[in-house]
């Protein structure tokens, strides 16, 4: 690599992170303003989040959410990577279109159908709404990531499991389904990100019970108070720990393998 590409690639990663310290910065400094220059260090704006009901309240509604939506998208997106790649679909380049679809629809117009659709069929706004939309919007990240391990994935090992006299299930269960694990567990978290990160979608299809995503955004329309910032960092701190934790046990996994 030139030392031009290297000095774009350093800018590239800057101008990504560069906000989130900015964040970890001010959630720490000893002020009401968020504004240079910094008056202290505290870690009082953690202890008022901490001790924040409504966000606590709100925390275990994402949680609620979060995790359905994560299983969910992967089981069908599973489903649907096993019939694009394995098995022989008629019109597979219109399933595949009609699948990726909502990477091309802005996300608000997706919220507004699925509203005015659950509206027509007499389904209140609540949690199980959320569940249903979000899982039909992560569905092609899921897919897609699913896909990329089974395109990788020899056939031969199939067909020898086979000859060897297994069944379609059997082979499915011990040859398909282990090697395929991978992409299982990086589509539930990436799942479960995008889920507990959702807030166009969530602020249309939630009732009276609010996720995390929801209440943050009214807080920082009436209210930009520096506890916010250290909830944002506590967040980054949590998909972190999710990344690190799931690529433990991948490893785990594939040193017993």
């Amino acid at each position: 690599m030139t030392r031009a590409a290297t000095v774009w690639v350093y800018l590239v990663f800057g101008f990504m992170y560069l906000p989130i310290a900015m964040i970890l910065l001010f959630s720490i400094n000893d002020a009401d303003v968020m504004a240079f220059p910094i008056r202290g260090l505290t870690a009082a704006w953690y202890a008022d989040i901490l001790s924040d009901a409504r966000l606590g309240a709100g925390f275990l509604t994402t949680l609620f959410v979060a995790f359905p939506v994560a299983i969910l998208s992967t089981l069908l997106g599973a489903s649907a990577a096993l019939a694009l790649v394995f098995y022989p679909v008629r019109w597979k380049g219109i399933f595949a279109a009609a699948l990726l679809l909502p990477f091309l629809v802005p996300r608000l117009i997706l919220a507004v159908a699925q509203l005015i659709l659950f509206k027509e069929v007499n389904i209140d706004r609540s949690l199980w709404t959320v569940i249903a939309g979000q899982s039909i919007i992560i569905l092609p990240f899921s897919t897609l990531i699913i896909a990329s391990v089974l395109i990788r994935l020899d056939r031969r090992l199939i067909e020898a499991a086979a000859d060897l006299g297994a069944s379609g299930w059997s082979s499915f269960r011990r040859v398909v389904l282990p090697l395929m694990g991978n992409g299982l567990l990086a589509s539930w978290v990436i799942a479960f990100v995008l889920s507990s990160s959702e807030y166009v979608l969530t602020a249309f299809l939630s009732g009276r019970e609010q996720p995390l995503s929801v209440l943050v955004a009214s807080d920082f329309r009436f209210n930009l108070s520096p506890s916010l910032n250290a909830l944002a960092v506590l967040i980054v701190f949590g998909n972190i720990a999710l990344v690190v934790l799931a690529e433990a046990i991948r490893r785990r996994s594939g040193a017993k393998a």
